[in-house]
């Protein structure tokens, strides 16, 4: 779509307006990748979600986190965190992509990594950890998603609208529908109107039912990425959406109660 067609922030407005006069609440939810190590970036993504009272998800990689990770999450209650695969190494061979996730090692190795994950970021974060997996690159086999309740995770998060609700029995679907970043050529802000199409479209096709209607619309950001527009877009996408009656930023843990 050209960019002087994509939606600005007065059709953001609109669309929540309609779901206020539907008599409804568009329920959204914010996911951070690559968590490992305190730097000034989290800080700054945490002050955000502190300002704007919103919960805030990392995606943290387990084998990387920093040691006093535990006790830097004291002081930030509306912090969660979730499980970025293992190590966030690629395992494919040349020309493949990367995955970690994929079916490049037998799968007793991966699932084995990922146990030892969740143990390490359970012992670390305590009651802040939800066990939800977010595949590094967003790839994950097939055949290992109907296995991942065999590392002790019970939801799977990804990109794009889900089909389903479960992606495989017992494996409940929480995806993301918007990246601010534009990641070809150096990562940097795709522009206002893409993000927001984005959220836009995905709340539309909640409120007509083109979508499933539950599936809580999802925010992706990437710290330890992000440009100075980048920073902004999130802080006003959050002051907008904070600001309007019929939108509210959820804690996941909210949800997965009802998927279970």
């Amino acid at each position: 779509m050209p960019d002087n067609e994509r939606p600005d922030w007065s059709d953001l407005a609109a669309e929540l307006d309609r779901w206020a006069a539907a008599g409804r609440v568009a329920t959204l939810w914010w996911r951070d990748d690559d968590a490992a190590c305190l730097t000034p970036a989290l800080d700054r993504l945490c002050g955000l979600a502190r300002r704007h009272r919103a919960s805030l998800h990392l995606a943290a990689i387990p084998a990387r986190l920093a040691p006093d990770f535990g006790p830097w999450l004291n002081d930030r209650p509306r912090v969660r965190i979730l499980q970025h695969g293992y190590a966030h190494t690629d395992h494919a061979p040349p020309g493949a992509g990367n995955w970690e996730l994929g079916d490049h090692r037998p799968p007793e190795t991966v699932l084995g990594e990922l146990g030892e994950g969740h143990r390490l970021l359970r012992t670390a974060t305590g009651e802040r950890f939800l066990p939800v997996l977010v595949p590094p690159w967003t790839r994950i086999a097939q055949s290992l998603v109907p296995r991942i309740g065999e590392a002790g995770l019970v939801a799977l998060s990804m990109e794009g609208q889900r089909a389903d609700r479960f992606a495989a029995p017992g494996i409940a679907t929480f995806n993301a529908h918007c990246d601010p970043i534009k990641w070809k050529g150096g990562a940097h802000f795709t522009g206002t109107g893409k993000a927001l199409d984005e959220i836009v479209k995905h709340l539309v096709a909640r409120r007509t039912g083109a979508a499933d209607a539950d599936e809580p619309t999802g925010l992706c950001t990437h710290h330890l990425d992000h440009d100075e527009a980048t920073w902004e877009f999130v802080e006003r996408l959050l002051a907008a959406t904070t600001a309007h009656a019929s939108a509210r930023w959820i804690d996941l843990a909210e949800v997965m109660e009802m998927a279970a």
